[in-house]
């Protein structure tokens, strides 16, 4: 028996050699299709052809895998992505809106296998986007331009934000991204008018202003009515007590203090002294300061210069 093998294989050894060669070529060209290399971040989600189709049981992780090559290795981003669309969204009063948004999210890693079967890698475009969407019209639905046009981005951040976790908390079922996609967020980037909309907004706003700055106007000059009454009357009772309260003997005494101030005083100095009674300085003791006693006495002189 033994004889008989090593004689057929000595007949058919060029056979047997190319048989062999073939083999050794088929699998090296099939060599890549059978090693699967996943990368840090990414995990692969296994085809069978002849043993059930897609592996609903696991997914693969990162490092490489060996496969049969008639078999298929779809490999899904796990790590937190980015997305940025522009929605045509409908005002309150029924004017076209677009809305940019930016969309971060993930693929849940365990509900993969059910990903790829029902939905497939472009999961982005046939199931998150239009769903987004739909919250994004939903919340955009509820403002006049004029509100989208103003400050209030933010709370309509905040409202898209709760109406995607509402939505997505609650519908469990495999049409539903929430079953397969954590969202992360949403950011609301443009929020772009018609332009004789937004024209008319800004001229609106123009408006605004200028009113608000003519009504500081006139509350500044209101202010400064009050400050001049103000001013006018502290001038009044100012003018009423030097009129009222300032006596003779008090300018006298201010007037000596004045002439001892300036005696004291180390700097170069002429003191000029009046001619009058008081003897203080010639501006303090000149005729225009002098007592009642003084007016009378100038009185008397100038009737004896008469007569």
């Amino acid at each position: 028996m033994f004889n008989k093998i090593t004689n057929w294989l000595e007949t058919h050894r060029l056979e047997i050699a190319i048989a062999l060669l073939l083999a050794a070529l088929l699998f090296l060209s099939a060599l890549p299709m059978m090693l699967i290399s996943i990368d840090s971040g990414y995990k692969g989600v296994l085809w069978r052809r002849f043993f059930g189709g897609t592996e609903m049981e696991r997914s693969y992780g990162e490092g490489t895998t060996l496969i049969f090559p008639w078999d298929k290795m779809t490999i899904y981003d796990t790590r937190q992505q980015r997305e940025t669309v522009v929605f045509n969204t409908i005002s309150k009063n029924g004017l076209s809106v677009l809305v940019e948004a930016s969309i971060r999210f993930r693929p849940l890693e365990n509900y993969l296998p059910e990903l790829h079967r029902y939905i497939g890698p472009d999961y982005i475009n046939i199931l998150l986007i239009p769903e987004m969407g739909s919250h994004v019209r939903n919340v955009i639905g509820q403002y006049e331009p004029e509100e989208l046009y103003s400050v209030k981005r933010t709370l309509i951040e905040e409202q898209i934000q709760q109406s995607i976790k509402n939505g997505l908390g609650t519908s469990n079922t495999n049409e539903s991204a929430g079953h397969y996609i954590f969202v992360d967020e949403i950011l609301i980037r443009d929020i772009t008018l018609p332009e004789t909309v937004r024209n008319s907004i800004e001229q609106k706003e123009q408006s605004k202003q200028v009113a608000l700055a003519y009504e500081f106007r006139l509350l500044a000059e209101e202010k400064e009515k009050l400050r001049k009454k103000i001013e006018a009357e502290g001038i009044r009772d100012f003018q009423s007590t030097i009129t009222d309260g300032i006596s003779q003997k008090y300018l006298t005494w201010q007037g000596i203090n004045a002439t001892v101030e300036l005696a004291k005083s180390n700097n170069s100095k002429v003191v000029v002294i009046g001619s009058g009674k008081s003897g203080l300085p010639i501006i303090l003791g000149s005729d225009y300061t002098a007592g009642p006693a003084d007016k009378a006495d100038k009185s008397d002189k100038a009737d004896a210069n008469k007569q």
